[in-house]
């Protein structure tokens, strides 16, 4: 069980028990930015891709968005985002 998109993230990118991926993956895409839905709440989005094509989402509400954004685009080029 995860704690938090974050931890969600970080599993998907590697394996927490010895820190070497089970798979190679990586982020595909990322927000643009974080965006506001219309009841004001924050809104993040990851993708992560593994090697085999399977693709995961993690998305991320509240002060969590600003930490899964941050912690995303510390691994992932600009370039890249999504909108």
């Amino acid at each position: 069980m995860f704690h938090n998109s974050v931890d969600a993230l970080t599993k998907l990118l590697t394996n927490s028990g010895d820190g070497q991926a089970l798979e190679s993956s990586a982020i595909s895409s990322v927000s643009s930015k974080i965006s506001v839905l219309g009841n004001g709440v924050k809104h993040c989005s990851v993708q992560v891709k593994f090697e085999s094509g399977i693709e995961y989402r993690v998305e991320a509400f509240g002060d969590e968005a600003d930490e899964l954004y941050r912690k995303a685009r510390e691994r992932f080029p600009s370039e890249k985002r999504m909108q």
